[in-house]
C-alpha cells in the first residue's frame, strides 16, 4: 500500500499544464465543419432497415477525422474558427 501513493504522486504531476508544443496547437472549426460535410457527402445512401444503427459510427467517424484533420498550428487559424 505505501509503494502506491508514490505511484500516484508521479501520475499526478505530468497533470499540470499542457506543454508548450500543445498550447500553439488548436482545432480550426472552419476547416472541421468542411471536412465533416465533406466525408458526410461522400457516403453511399444508407439502408432501407437495419437491425442496429451502423449510421452512428459512421457519422462518429466523420466527426473523428475532420477533427484530427483540422488540428493546425493556432497561428495559422483565424480568430472566429477558434471557438
Amino acid at each position: 500500500m505505501r509503494h502506491l501513493l508514490p505511484i500516484a504522486v508521479l501520475a499526478l504531476a505530468g497533470c499540470s499544464d499542457k506543454p508548450a508544443f500543445v498550447k500553439d496547437w488548436g482545432v480550426d472549426q472552419c476547416l472541421r465543419v468542411d471536412l465533416f460535410q465533406a466525408c458526410m457527402k461522400s457516403l453511399p445512401a444508407g439502408p432501407k432497415s437495419t437491425q442496429y444503427n451502423d449510421w452512428d459510427e459512421v457519422v462518429g467517424q466523420c466527426e473523428r477525422t475532420s477533427h484530427d484533420q483540422s488540428l493546425r498550428k493556432l497561428v495559422h487559424i483565424k480568430p472566429e474558427c477558434q471557438i
